[in-house]
């Protein structure tokens, strides 16, 4: 294996430990925010007021934007991989 098969290959690695780690924290903003949605859900049904669950929708909130700040940034920096060139035309008969 040469220099360059060497790099490609570290590169490989780098890109997969990358997408794992965007993934999972995706993953995880997603639960929790579900989470607190679910507790949210039963203090209100328990008669909770707003004021009572200021912090809780504070956070929730918190977290669907970082969701989609942290998807946003994931979209923005995947490179769109272009399409294929089209075969030649067959030749004139």
């Amino acid at each position: 294996m040469n220099q360059l098969d060497t790099q490609i290959a570290a590169l490989q690695v780098a890109v997969a430990n990358d997408t794992s780690v965007e993934t999972s924290a995706v993953t995880l903003i997603s639960g929790i925010q579900a989470q607190i949605a679910s507790a949210v859900a039963a203090a209100v049904a328990e008669g909770a007021t707003a004021t009572q669950l200021a912090a809780l929708t504070t956070l929730q909130t918190t977290l669907a934007n970082n969701n989609a700040s942290l998807s946003a940034a994931v979209a923005t920096n995947t490179p769109v991989v272009p399409p294929p060139p089209a075969p030649p035309a067959p030749p004139a008969v």
